[in-house]
Formats: C-alpha cells, structure tokens, sequence
C-alpha cells in the first residue's frame, strides 16, 4: 500500500500551494483513497511501489489531503512550494493538472482553484498595466470602456476591416479589437491590417479628440513570430496586442509578458478554448485557475463572460471572475469553490 497522504489535522502553512479538487472515485474505490493517490501523483509518488526516495526527503516533499468533505466531493490538497519551479506556470499546471487528470482511479477530477503562496507571487510580475494603467492611457476614468469587435470575425479584407473599425471608433468605442481567429490570412494580412486600422485610429482620434485603442491579434505559430508582430504594432504606434492566451500556451504568455514590458504594449487576452477544459463542471480545470494565472502571468485584460449571449457563463461565475482579476485579497467562498487569496503587489 502507497503511503497515506489524508492529514485532516494538518494546517496548512504560508508556504504551500493549496489546491482544491472535485473529486468523483471511479466504481468500487473508496473515495479517501482516490484522493490520497490523486495526492501522490500529482507529487512525489506513482502507481507502483518506489524504492528510491528517501524517508527524509519523502517526509519533507509530501503532499497534505487537509480537507476531506466527501458528501460535497471535495479535497483540499497542500503541497511545499519546493515541488515547485517557483516561476514556472508550465510546471505547476504539470504537477496538480497533468497525468492526475487521467488516472483509471477517478471517473471525474476537477481542479477547482489554486491558492498561491507569497514566494510564488515573488516570482512573477503581475500586469504591467492593469485596470488603473490602462484607464490613464485611454484617459477614462469616470466610466466603463466602450468597446466592440469587428464582424464577420473573418472575410473582411484589410482595408474594409479598417473602416469598421473607423466607424465604431467615430461612434463612440474607446476599444476595438480582432477576433480570436483572425490573424495573418491571405485576404487580411497582419500587417496590412494593422497599419491602415491603427491609421484610421488616429484620423479618429483627431476627430473626436478621444484616445483610440486598436488592440489587433498578433497570435501565431512561434513566440519568435509573435514577438516579431508585437514590434511591428509598436512601430506602427499601436498601445495594445492581443493574444488567444489557451491556443498560445502559457510558456508563450510569460515569454510575451516580459516583451511587452520592454515595448510599452497593453496585453489583451482572448480566452477562446477555455471551454475545452473549463466547461464541464465535473472534470477539468476552472475558469477561475486560468483567471489566476493570467492576472499571475501579467496580462492586463481578461475575456470573463458577460452573463448574458451567446456564450456558456452563468452571472455567479462571471462576478467570481472579476473579483479574481482586480482584488487585492480575494476571499475564501466555499460555494464557489473559492480560496482566499492575497495577491500582494
């Protein structure tokens, strides 16, 4: 028998990354058990026995099944931060989202939040912009943002792209953006887009005497190129960049993040495919973990729902969303499987 990780005694302490999972044991398995090998094999232990890890160090790296509630189906997990690449969103999702998620073990197994200790936040910069750098730039700060996306989201040539966006700028938008999966096809080029919208941005702008905001899609098959497309916005005197933050990868947001810093660019993240793994409610991850790590990596924007249209997101959910991306601490809400967060500076 594998080593017993189940320690409902065990207080968590301010150094380890908390968890919580929903839970749902595959046909004769007992539920304790399920969560003690969900445990394990998202950390020190496997399948089979293991005769190579020291005691010490098993003693020290072993995970903690705190919070057992196996009516509501739910386990809270604290693991060391020495598990951990501390600035590594690639390896944490590894360790508490990766092969856990695909044991027989489990019919259904969902993480539902993570609560990052305060070395971990040390790591990572956060927006560089953020709400309140974002309202300087466009000069608002006693209203919502308008903003609008410019449809058909593909079959607008470059040039009609721009004049919808012109239009919706003389209107009255302070934003208008690219859709996911317009980028740099054959009838739209990148750069041809970008050049005459974010002109006609600025013939807006001297109309209207307001801060215009194009904020064009400059997702693409390699950082190297996405980075190449960031430049050319910020040549072209563009203030913002958009990116399809699930279909790039969060290896590609942190390589962006610390770019953007260095050309001055607002990152906008579109959230498209979330719902491969956010939707169902029993297995997957969250749409609050992907927030968290978004606003961890340093996104300054975030696609949360809008409660009503054609997309699944229920109100609850979205007002979850928003506390996670503009709170100082976020606090603990059981009912929607919320944990306290502190997110410092």
């Amino acid at each position: 028998m594998r080593r017993d990780y189940i320690d409902r005694d065990y207080s968590p302490k301010n150094t380890d990354l908390i968890c919580e999972f929903h839970l749902e044991p595959s046909e004769g398995v007992d539920f304790e058990e399920a969560a003690t090998h969900m445990a394990g094999e998202s950390s020190i232990d496997s399948w089979t026995e293991i005769a190579t890890l020291s005691p010490e160090l098993a003693a020290k790296l072993k995970p903690y099944v705190f919070y057992v509630d196996e009516e509501a189906q739910t386990v809270r997990v604290a693991y060391s931060e020495e598990l951990f690449e501390l600035g590594s969103v690639p390896q944490v999702l590894s360790a508490v989202a990766g092969n856990i998620l695909s044991m027989k073990i489990v019919d259904n197994l969902r993480l539902q939040d993570i609560a990052f200790p305060k070395s971990m936040l040390r790591e990572f910069k956060g927006p560089n912009f953020g709400l309140s750098g974002i309202r300087k730039l466009v000069g608002v700060q006693d209203r919502p943002l308008i903003g609008t996306i410019v449809k058909p989201k593909v079959g607008l040539t470059s040039e009609k792209h721009a004049e919808v966006a012109y239009n919706s700028f003389a209107g009255g938008c302070d934003l208008v953006k690219d859709d996911e999966n317009l980028t740099d096809q054959k009838f739209n080029g990148f750069e041809k887009r970008a050049e005459l919208t974010l002109k006609l941005a600025e013939k807006a702008e001297s109309e209207t005497g307001e801060r215009k905001m194009y904020l064009c899609n400059i997702t693409a098959p390699t950082c190297k190129e996405m980075i190449r497309r960031m430049n050319i916005l910020k040549d072209l005197g563009a203030s913002y960049a958009m990116i399809d933050v699930v279909p790039a990868g969060w290896t590609a947001l942190q390589t962006l993040r610390e770019e953007a810093e260095d050309v001055g660019l607002v990152l906008h993240a579109h959230r498209c495919m979330h719902s491969a793994y956010t939707r169902n409610p029993r297995h997957g991850i969250s749409m609050v973990v992907v927030a968290k790590l978004c606003r961890l990596i340093g996104l300054d924007q975030l696609h949360i729902g809008t409660v009503v249209g054609k997309m699944h997101g229920e109100k609850h959910e979205v007002l979850t969303l928003r506390d996670e991306c503009v709170l100082d601490n976020v606090p603990a809400d059981e009912s929607q499987h919320v944990l306290a967060q502190d997110w410092g500076s």
